[in-house]
C-alpha cells in the first residue's frame, strides 16, 4: 500500500548521475513504506519541446534538429542507466517510438499561424512521458525492484482549460484509487499531466508536478508527500538576495501559500490544496543533500521561533493610483476599478485604499500596465474629462511580503518593520495587510529591494542581530572578539575585520573560532576598499567598531554615520577634534538615526559617560568633576613613597604593562587632558583641547630623545619628586595627578590631596571620578575601579555594542 509520495523535478532529474542518486533515495524510502514517485521532465526538456513547436509553426525545419537533440539526450540516459540488454532494448524502442509520435504531432502543426493551447499541452507532455518511463526502467534494472510507468493522463481528469487545467477531484480520486488498487511495485508517475473527458492531454500549469504529487497523495490518503528539489527546504528569504537566509524547520499550509504567492519558488500554492483538504504533511527536501532535515509543511507547526517566518518579493511591479473626489463615498467605485483591470486581463497583486476612499492604489505587473491604464481611462473617461478623477502610475517597484502565522495578535510587528526601513532611508510607496494578519505587504523602489529584504530579514528572522565591522585586532580588538565568541548569544555577527596588514569580509558572518587563520589568508589591507565593501553589504544594524588609536580612522566616523553605521569605540581621537567636527557628527547621527557609543573613551569599563548622562537627564546639574583619569599615573602615585625612587616606580609600571611603550606619553598628561575635554563637552562646555591646562611631569630636558634612554635620565630628576613627596607627607596629604573641571575651566596637574578626599583612597591602577552636583554637594557621587586593561576596555566596548 502506498503511504508516501516522492516527487522529483528540475536538477533532480537533470543528468543520468542525478537520476541514479534520485533512485537511491526512492529505494531507501521504499524499505520503510510503500512509495510512489512523481517526476517532471528532464531539466530543460519542456522548454526545448515548446521551442520545437514554435519552430514547427514558423515553418522552420530546425525543429527536427531540436527533436534529434531531445532523442539523443534520452537515449544517452538509457545507455548509462540501464544495463540489462532486454530492458535497454525496450527502453530504446520506447524512446524512439515516442519521439516518432512527437515528430508526427509537430508535422501536423507545421506551417500553422500559431500553436494552440491544446497542441502546446500535447507537445509538452512528451517530456514527462519520456522521463517517467526511463526512471522506472532504471529502478527495476539497477535495484532489482519492481517498478512500473504510470501515465497520469489515465487517472487525473481535468477540464479543457489547456495549459492551466482545473482538476475534477471527485472523479480523479476515484480513478486514482482504482488505478493503483491491485498494482504492485513502485509506480513512477508523470507529473504535470492530466486529460479531459475526451482523452485530450492537458497540463496543470506552473508547479504542475508538485501539484500532481499532492493530488495522488490526497486520493490515496498517504501519510506524507515529499517534494525533492535542489535546496535544503523552504528558506526564510531568497538566498541570492539575502545571504543569511536560513532553512525553516516547519511552516503552516497558510504560511507556505503566502510565501509561494509572493515569490518563494520552492513550492506552488496549488500544491497545498489537496494536502490541506486531507491534512497531509508536505516536506521539502534536497536531492543533493538527502541528510538535511528539510522543511515540513503542516496544519499546526510548533509555536517556537520568530513571529515572522519568511520575507519574499515580487519584481517588475508598477503602482496604478486612481484618485479623485468622485470616488469619495460613491458605491461601486472600487467595483468599476476592478472590472476595468479584469477586462484588461491585468492581475491585481496588491490593493491599498485610504479610509476616505479618495484614492485606490493597485499593484500590477509592469507588463500589464499599459492595458490596465487604457481600460481604466475608458472606464472613467467622463470623470477624467471633468477633472474629478485622475490616473497616475509609478513604475520600477517591487513588492515585499512579510509572512508568519505568529504575527497575528503580536504587537509591534508593523512598528519594527517601518522603523527598520525608515531608519535606513527606504521609502514605502504602498502598504497592505491581509485580514488574517499573517502577511504585511509593501512596495518599495526596485533599487531598494535587496537592501530592504536584508534589513527586514535581520530585524525579524535574526531578531535584530547586530552586524559588526571591526577595525584593529590588537589587545583590545582581539580581546573583544574573544569575549563575543564566549558570549555566544547569537545577537552579534562579525561581518568584517581589518588590521594594519590584512582584511576580511563576510556577509554571512566570520567564524570566531578561527578568525586569526582566516584573516592571515585573506586580502592585503586596503581600508578604502574594505569600508566601501562594508557600506555595500545590505544588512541592518551595522556597527563600526574602532579598536585603534588612529585619528585618521576617527575622521571617517562622519562618513560612516552618513552611510547608516552605528559606531562603538574606545578611540578617543574623534571626541577631541575641533568643535566643528564634534557637532557635525552629532547632527549626522541624529539625521540617520544611528548611535555613537564611546563609554570606554574615559574610564575603560567604568560607567562614566553614562553616569553624567543619567544625572543630566534626571534634572541634576553638575558643578564640578574631579578625579584620577589615568590608570598609569594612579599606579605610580599610589606606589611612590612606599619604596624606591620616582624613576624606579615608573620603570616598574612599565614592566607591568601599565604604561605606553614610551612612558612619556602617560607622564605628559595629554591622555588625561583628552579625557577631561570629552567630559567637559559631555556636560555642554564648548571648549577646545588648547583650552585644557595640562601639567606635564616630563622634565623639559627629556622631551626629546629615544624612549629607551628616558628612564635612565629620569633618575636625575628624582630629587624634584622627592621634595614634593616630603612636603605632602608633612601636611598629611598624598600626591595625586588630578583632573578637574569646575566653573567652565579644565585642568590636569599634580596636587596634594587631603587623606579624607575620595581621590586619596585609590589603590593599584584604579581610576576615580568624583561628581559634585546640586544633589551631591557635600559628598560627591564617586565612580571608582580599574580604568585600563584590555579585558575591562573590551568589556566596555561590548556593553556599548549591546546597547545599540
Amino acid at each position: 500500500m502506498i503511504k508516501k509520495i516522492l516527487k522529483f523535478g528540475g536538477s533532480s532529474v537533470g543528468t543520468p548521475k542525478m537520476i541514479s542518486e534520485t533512485s537511491k533515495i526512492v529505494i531507501a524510502a521504499s524499505k520503510k513504506d510503500g512509495v510512489a514517485v512523481v517526476v517532471s521532465a528532464f531539466q530543460g526538456i519542456t522548454d526545448q519541446l515548446l521551442k520545437s513547436a514554435k519552430l514547427a509553426v514558423s515553418g522552420s525545419e530546425k525543429y527536427k534538429a531540436e527533436l534529434e537533440i531531445i532523442k539523443n539526450r534520452h537515449l544517452e540516459a538509457v545507455d548509462k542507466l540501464v544495463k540489462n540488454k532486454k530492458r535497454k532494448r525496450e527502453a530504446v524502442e520506447y524512446v524512439e517510438n515516442l519521439v516518432g509520435e512527437l515528430n508526427g504531432v509537430l508535422e501536423k502543426i507545421s506551417g500553422k499561424r500559431e500553436v494552440s493551447p491544446k497542441e502546446s499541452d500535447l507537445v509538452a507532455s512528451f517530456g514527462e512521458r519520456l522521463s517517467a518511463f526511463i526512471v522506472s526502467v532504471h529502478i527495476s534494472d539497477a535495484f532489482s525492484k519492481k517498478s512500473y510507468f504510470a501515465d497520469a493522463r489515465e487517472f487525473v481528469l481535468t477540464d479543457d482549460n489547456f495549459i492551466n487545467a482545473a482538476v475534477d477531484f471527485h472523479a480523479t480520486d476515484r480513478l486514482i484509487k482504482n488505478y493503483f488498487k491491485n498494482k504492485r511495485g513502485i509506480p513512477v508517475i508523470t507529473g504535470f499531466l492530466g486529460s479531459t473527458q475526451k482523452g485530450e492531454t492537458t497540463t496543470l500549469g506552473r508547479g504542475g508536478s508538485d501539484y500532481s504529487a499532492a493530488i495522488v497523495g490526497a486520493a490515496l490518503g498517504v501519510k506524507i508527500v515529499e517534494i525533492w528539489t535542489d535546496v535544503d527546504g523552504i528558506l526564510s528569504a531568497d538566498p541570492k538576495l539575502v545571504k543569511n537566509a536560513k532553512v525553516l524547520d516547519e511552516v503552516s499550509y497558510e504560511e507556505a501559500v503566502e510565501m509561494a504567492y509572493f515569490g518563494a519558488k520552492v513550492i506552488h500554492p496549488l500544491t497545498m490544496l489537496p494536502a490541506v483538504k486531507k491534512n497531509i504533511p508536505i516536506v521539502i527536501k534536497n536531492t543533493f543533500n538527502p541528510a538535511a532535515k528539510g522543511t515540513l509543511i503542516l496544519k499546526n507547526p510548533y509555536d517556537e521561533g520568530p513571529a515572522v517566518k519568511g520575507i519574499t518579493s515580487i519584481d517588475d511591479v508598477s503602482l496604478v493610483i486612481v484618485g479623485g473626489l468622485s470616488l469619495i463615498g460613491i458605491p461601486g467605485s472600487a467595483a468599476r476599478i476592478f472590472d476595468a483591470t479584469r477586462r484588461a486581463k491585468a492581475n491585481v497583486i496588491l490593493i491599498s485604499q485610504a479610509s476616505s476612499e479618495h484614492t485606490v492604489c493597485l499593484a500590477i505587473k509592469t507588463g500589464e500596465l499599459k492595458q490596465a491604464l487604457d481600460s481604466l481611462k475608458k472606464e472613467f473617461s467622463k470623470e477624467i474629462k471633468a477633472g474629478s478623477v485622475n490616473l497616475s502610475f509609478i513604475s520600477d517597484q517591487a513588492i515585499i511580503a512579510v509572512v508568519g502565522d505568529r504575527m497575528r495578535g503580536t504587537p509591534g510587528i508593523s512598528g519594527k518593520l517601518f522603523k527598520a526601513l525608515g531608519d535606513n532611508k527606504i521609502n514605502i510607496t504602498a502598504i497592505a495587510q491581509g485580514g488574517s494578519e499573517r502577511n504585511i505587504s509593501l512596495t518599495v523602489e526596485s533599487k531598494d529591494k535587496a537592501r530592504a529584504l536584508n534589513l527586514i530579514h535581520d530585524q525579524y528572522v535574526f531578531n535584530g542581530i547586530k552586524n559588526i565591522f571591526l577595525v584593529g585586532t590588537g589587545n583590545i580588538g582581539g580581546t573583544l572578539l574573544k569575549q563575543i565568541k564566549e558570549l555566544g548569544s547569537g545577537s552579534l555577527r562579525i561581518c568584517g575585520i581589518i588590521n594594519d596588514k590584512k582584511m576580511l569580509m563576510s556577509e554571512t558572518g566570520i567564524d570566531l573560532s578561527k578568525w586569526q587563520k582566516l584573516l592571515e589568508k585573506s586580502e592585503d589591507m586596503d581600508l578604502a576598499k574594505w569600508l566601501e565593501a562594508a557600506k555595500k553589504i545590505n544588512l541592518a544594524n551595522k556597527v563600526f567598531v574602532d579598536c585603534t588609536a588612529s585619528e585618521f580612522i576617527a575622521k571617517k566616523y562622519i562618513e560612516l554615520a552618513e552611510a547608516g553605521f552605528n559606531i562603538a569605540t574606545p578611540n578617543k581621537k574623534f571626541n577631541v577634534l575641533g568643535m566643528k567636527e564634534y557637532k557635525k557628527l552629532r547632527e549626522v547621527l541624529s539625521a540617520n538615526s544611528v548611535k555613537f557609543m564611546y563609554e570606554t573613551n574615559v574610564g575603560a569599563g567604568l560607567p562614566v559617560i553614562s553616569t553624567i548622562r543619567d544625572l543630566i537627564a534626571s534634572g541634576d546639574k553638575i558643578t564640578k568633576i574631579e578625579g584620577i583619569f589615568s590608570g598609569t599615573l594612579s599606579y605610580i602615585f599610589n606606589n611612590y613613597g612606599v619604596g624606591g625612587s620616582f624613576a624606579t616606580v615608573v620603570k616598574t609600571a612599565k614592566e607591568l604593562g601599565y604604561t605606553e611603550p614610551d612612558p612619556r606619553e602617560d607622564l605628559n598628561g595629554q591622555d588625561v587632558g583628552r579625557k577631561l575635554l570629552i567630559l567637559a563637552r559631555e556636560i555642554g562646555l564648548e571648549i577646545e583641547f588648547k583650552d585644557v591646562k595640562i601639567q606635564s611631569l616630563v622634565p623639559t630636558a627629556l622631551h626629546r630623545g629615544v624612549a629607551e634612554e628616558f628612564l635612565g635620565k629620569l633618575e636625575k630628576y628624582d630629587n624634584y619628586f622627592a621634595k614634593l613627596l616630603v612636603k605632602a607627607e608633612k601636611t598629611g596629604r598624598v600626591l595625586r595627578y588630578v583632573a578637574k573641571l569646575e566653573r567652565g575651566r579644565a585642568s590636569a596637574k599634580l596636587e596634594m590631596a587631603s587623606r579624607d578626599n575620595p581621590l586619596a583612597s585609590t589603590k593599584g591602577a584604579d581610576n576615580i571620578f568624583a561628581f559634585y552636583t546640586k544633589r551631591y554637594k557635600e559628598r560627591p557621587l564617586v565612580v571608582q575601579g580599574p580604568g585600563a586593561g584590555a579585558e575591562v576596555t573590551a568589556g566596555g566596548v561590548l556593553a556599548d555594542i549591546l546597547k545599540i
